[in-house]
């Protein structure tokens, strides 16, 4: 049985993430800071029960990573999927946004996950794959952050981060390393003009990830397994 851990859990992409898994049979640990105030939670518990074990944690707090590697114990990992994240100020603009407000969407989008994914290496088991959700936005080649500028640059910090990690790592690396695009997708951040549902967002990342298994590959890659430049 698989062993999954996922961040953001409690809605969205996230929560479709922990569905997702659930029904192809993995024990998941499902990471959010006020799992109590999701319905969408609660149903899986009640549908799959043992094989879901909830993890009431706060990404951005110092303490983030000890209090989950306390909540495992000596469960050891097969897949994580990093996907918190926060849209930003809503102007987007650097001239007006607060240093506050800069400092927590970088925190949040980019330092908070790696700091995370770091933490939980000694818990991966070879082959496993780790991923991050970033944004198509993110890729400096394409430059499409025009018009959310300060969430683009937050996930280009990701990127560059999992990036450096890869190369201190170096060959002691035994998982796959991946920044994933998600898709523009009907939640929350997304709005509901989006063109892709949870549902198609996430069945494209799970074959992704699943296919990453066992590779030790770093890349950044959208929910169809198209490689997105850096």
């Amino acid at each position: 049985m698989l062993n999954v851990l996922i961040a953001g859990a409690s809605r969205g992409i996230g929560l479709g993430l922990v569905r997702a898994w659930l029904e192809r049979g993995a024990r998941v640990f499902a990471v959010a800071r006020n799992p109590a105030a999701s319905a969408g939670l609660a149903a899986l518990l009640a549908e799959h029960g043992a094989r879901l074990q909830v993890i009431a944690c706060d990404l951005n707090a110092q303490a983030a990573a000890a209090d989950i590697l306390a909540a495992l114990g000596e469960q050891r990992l097969d897949r994580v999927l990093l996907n918190a994240g926060v849209y930003g100020p809503a102007a987007q603009d650097v001239s007006s946004a607060g240093e506050a407000e800069i400092g927590h969407l970088f925190l949040s989008n980019a330092i908070a996950p790696l700091r995370l994914a770091r933490a939980l290496r000694p818990q991966l088991n070879a082959g496993a794959v780790l991923g991050c959700t970033s944004s198509v936005m993110a890729s400096l080649q394409l430059s499409l952050g025009a018009q959310m500028p300060l969430y683009a640059a937050s996930k280009a910090a990701l990127n560059s981060l999992l990036l450096s990690w890869a190369v201190q790592l170096g060959e002691s690396r035994d998982f796959s390393l991946l920044a994933l695009h998600p898709g523009w997708v009907q939640t929350d951040m997304g709005g509901a003009q989006a063109p892709l549902t949870v549902e198609q967002s996430v069945a494209g990342l799970v074959v992704v990830v699943e296919a990453a298994a066992g590779t030790r590959e770093c890349r950044f890659v959208d929910y169809q397994g198209e490689t997105l430049p850096w």
